[in-house]
């Protein structure tokens, strides 16, 4: 039996959310074992209502993963529409890429995140379990599937 997702108040909320894709120097890409829902991720939040989505992405990233990016471009949104706790939710999911970045790695939210750590392509490919966000980014190198294996 599938454990229940504990939404909280902003989950339930019609939002933006802002994710990244970020690469170091081998091409891997930064990923993050996400406990609430259960799959892999690229680093992903919730953009406040008053907040830019560029600035809402790198606040993100700095509070998850301790790097400061200091240039990205967005290169793909997409509307989502999902069922939580019987309520429809309207997510506009922004992905951009961090074009430049500094900072040394580290898993600053370990209750948000079971590992965050970069992975390869291929090694992506391959996960059980992908956020959308992910399977977005996917989609943009012309790779599809499903979110399980």
């Amino acid at each position: 039996m599938t454990e229940k997702i504990k939404y909280n108040e902003e989950d339930l909320k019609d939002h933006h959310a802002v994710a990244a894709i970020i690469k170091n120097k081998k091409g891997d890409i930064l990923m993050e074992s996400h406990l609430k829902y259960g799959f892999w991720t690229i680093p992903i939040g919730k953009a406040k209502e008053t907040q830019l989505d560029e600035e809402a992405i790198k606040e993100e990233v700095f509070e998850e993963c301790n790097l400061t990016i200091a240039k990205l471009r967005e290169i793909a949104s997409k509307e989502y529409n999902y069922i939580r706790d019987g309520k429809n939710v309207k997510v506009v999911l922004h992905i951009f890429e961090a074009l430049d970045y500094t900072g040394k790695l580290e898993n600053k939210e370990p209750h948000k995140h079971r590992e965050v750590k970069f992975l390869s392509l291929k090694e992506i490919k391959n996960v059980p379990y992908l956020s959308d966000s992910t399977l977005l980014y996917l989609e943009t190198l012309g790779i599809k599937r499903k979110p399980r294996l």
